[in-house]
């Protein structure tokens, strides 16, 4: 019988053994997953340096296109110049049409002081044909009363010849003047009626002129608020190095990129952490059912050592002493089986933090998603107000061309008014 006892005891260490071997064949397997785990992740190292590879790639590509926006914006200043110096000059076309219009001036009291002359000789030429028609030369007497008066009806017949054929000439000359006079009053009614209109065309257009001014400055403050939102805007997206000397346009298109490409980042970066939650979460329960099975395991191990501590009582020294060198054993065994445990434990501990650390980072992808909505809806906005200000530049830039092309008009009117005194004269 104690043979059989001791046989049976036997068996059952041998049992035992048996299971502590497949549990450490267990930790074994759990190493080697380690193991895998760690170079799966130097893979994913690998492959993480190759996207880092190809994104600066994709920046060479960035500054190559930034180059290109360079030469836009390089043209777009250079237009920008051109309407410039179109202003510059329908400013100097007003500038001529002051001076011309300060010369007609001059040539309307020019008109007036000639036509105060002209009337001037009239009365002076009146006054002498009064003289000429009172006074006459004292002739030698004739001796004869028949010849004096022969001579008399003579002189008589001759000076009223005379004075017919002057009052002819003078006639003539009266009309030829009261002509000239009537065409120089006309000519000078309408160099004044010229003059009003030009300067009332010169006050439309400087009014024209105040009100572009205005438009432009109110252009510039909007531009400039829109470059400083679009720079707190490139700022936010990281994008302060690359859209600096890039045009508006430009720009804008890049920070709606940039926008889709955070979009796209942080899809990504969500369903990569989702499948990292349901990885950790799938890890950590089967961590649970480990530990589960290790307690178990444990307090059987335990019950075994208690048993084998009580049937080692009464037994032989010789079997106590065997008994309590397996019981050291298993109580290493059970030692380094719990320090299995803490460490498992461990490692529950940081993935609860990893998925906890992961729900963090989905508040922040939602957070950023609705601040990038909200972005574009003010970009949305602040397109819409530079569509307007663009429409109203070309509406000042219509009513500028229109000013210009009436200057001209005058200038071929005022033109053919010169023409036609010169050709009366």
């Amino acid at each position: 019988m104690e043979n059989s006892d001791e046989f049976h005891e036997k068996q059952r260490l041998k049992m035992r053994i048996g299971v502590l071997e497949e549990s450490m064949k267990s930790c074994e397997l759990e190493s080697k997953a380690g193991r895998e785990t760690v170079l799966r992740l130097e893979a994913e190292l690998d492959q993480e340096r190759r996207k880092a590879a190809r994104s600066n790639a994709a920046l060479e590509s960035l500054k190559l296109e930034l180059d290109g926006l360079a030469m836009g914006r390089r043209s777009v200043e250079a237009e920008n110049q051109a309407w410039s110096e179109r202003l510059e000059a329908s400013r100097r076309v007003i500038e001529a049409a002051r001076r011309e219009s300060c010369c007609l001036e001059k040539q309307v009291e020019e008109f007036q002081k000639k036509s105060h002359a002209s009337e001037g000789k009239l009365q002076v030429f009146l006054e002498k044909l009064a003289t000429v028609l009172k006074g006459r030369p004292e002739d030698a007497i004739p001796p004869t009363e028949t010849d004096v008066v022969n001579k008399v009806d003579n002189i008589c017949n001759k000076v009223v010849s005379a004075m017919e054929t002057r009052l002819c000439r003078v006639s003539e000359e009266l009309k030829v003047q009261t002509e000239l006079q009537r065409s120089t009053l006309q000519r000078a009614l309408l160099a004044e009626q010229q003059v009003q209109d030009l300067r009332e065309r010169l006050h439309r257009v400087e009014t024209e002129l105040l009100t572009a001014d205005k438009l432009i400055d109110e252009q510039g403050h909007n531009k400039q608020h829109y470059e400083e939102f679009l720079e707190q805007l490139s700022e936010a997206m990281k994008l302060e190095n690359i859209a600096v000397d890039l045009g508006i346009d430009m720009r804008l298109n890049l920070i709606l990129s940039r926008a889709e490409q955070l979009v796209k980042q942080e899809a990504a970066a969500l369903m990569e952490s989702k499948s990292l939650a349901y990885s950790l979460q799938r890890k950590v329960k089967s961590q649970k059912d480990q530990l589960d099975s290790k307690g178990l395991h444990i307090q059987i191990l335990r019950k075994k050592v208690s048993q084998l501590d009580e049937e080692n009582r009464t037994r032989s020294a010789v079997e106590r002493e065997d008994a309590c060198a397996e019981a050291r054993r298993l109580q290493k065994k059970l030692v380094h089986l719990q320090g299995e445990l803490k460490a498992t434990k461990l490692t529950n501990s940081e993935l609860k933090a990893q998925l906890s650390h992961n729900n963090e980072l989905k508040v922040k992808v939602m957070e950023q998603s609705q601040t990038m909505q909200e972005k574009k809806q003010k970009l949305a906005q602040l397109v819409d107000g530079k569509v307007k200000a663009e429409k109203k530049l070309c509406t000042v830039s219509l009513h500028l061309q229109s000013p210009e092309r009436r200057t001209r008009d005058d200038q071929k009117t005022t033109h053919h008014a010169r023409i036609e005194p010169g050709s009366a004269v």
